[in-house]
């Protein structure tokens, strides 16, 4: 399922018919939803560190409201 591939089989195995297994079609999707996961994770990251830097120009001290944040379950 490599872009790159696709010229060499083509050239390589004229006749043959390309097949999308389930492993590789799921690997896709996690692959996919991880890159979003660490996106979103940069972007709390970078909101974090924002707001400590706010309260440093305010001469504050910066506390996380945990209190203020969802309590997600990993249950299914």
């Amino acid at each position: 399922m490599a872009g790159n591939m696709g010229l060499i089989v083509k050239k390589s195995f004229p006749n043959a018919a390309l097949v999308i297994d389930r492993f590789h079609v799921q690997k896709l999707a996690l692959d996919a939803l991880q890159e979003i996961r660490i996106k979103h994770r940069w972007e709390a990251i970078d909101a974090e560190n924002d707001a400590i830097e706010n309260t440093r120009n305010k001469s504050l001290k910066y506390t996380q409201n945990y209190y203020l944040m969802e309590i997600l379950s990993n249950n299914y």
